[in-house]
């Protein structure tokens, strides 16, 4: 968790400047992409598990772009879904909050993400992930269509950070790779 805050304040102190000539006008908030992701774990070695679910963004009314179109628009996201491993399945909601680096409606895009995720279980047969209730973070690249269509690749972390419980707590998490399709407004 820690490598993924320093990720992102690294990346914002680099993509920050380019946009410093610019302004900030109010964009067009609301629900603007709904979707599909599924992945897996990586990692030699370790448990088998995938994750499955739908989500939904939604666009916050501010975004700083320059004068080719490119820019920074955050936004807030919210996905429903199963976590199964080889012999239990759960459910997983997350919710959390977003940049995405690109044009407005199409081309290519970059996504930092960070979330809160709700199980119905910690543990996953004699994995114990420490907790219900994870934190954690994602780094995606995606490209949207014209027509609406946007596909995506995530990588997601997620694991307790030992945020609110002890060094004694596990604390394994989860890495992701996750596909998306999805549909933009």
């Amino acid at each position: 968790m820690a490598r993924l805050l320093t990720l992102l304040v690294v990346g914002a102190t680099v993509v920050l400047p380019f946009f410093g000539a610019t302004t900030a006008p109010a964009a067009e908030d609301g629900w603007q992409q709904a979707g599909l992701r599924a992945g897996t774990r990586f990692g030699e070695g370790k448990k088998a598990f995938q994750m499955y679910e739908a989500f939904a963004a939604y666009a916050l009314p501010w975004e700083w772009r320059n004068s080719s179109g490119w820019g920074l628009a955050p936004r807030l996201t919210v996905a429903a879904g199963a976590l199964t491993s080889s012999d239990v399945s759960g459910f997983i909601g997350t919710a959390g909050a977003g940049v995405l680096v690109g044009k407005p409606k199409t081309g290519p895009g970059l996504e930092v993400a960070v979330m809160a995720a709700l199980l119905d279980k910690r543990t996953f047969g004699t994995y114990d992930l420490g907790s219900m209730l994870l934190f954690g973070g994602s780094v995606g690249v995606s490209w949207r269509f014209p027509c609406g269509l946007g596909l995506a690749y995530h990588i997601k972390h997620l694991s307790t950070g030992h945020l609110f419980y002890s060094d004694h707590t596990p604390n394994p998490g989860l890495d992701m790779h996750m596909i998306e399709a999805s549909w933009h407004w």
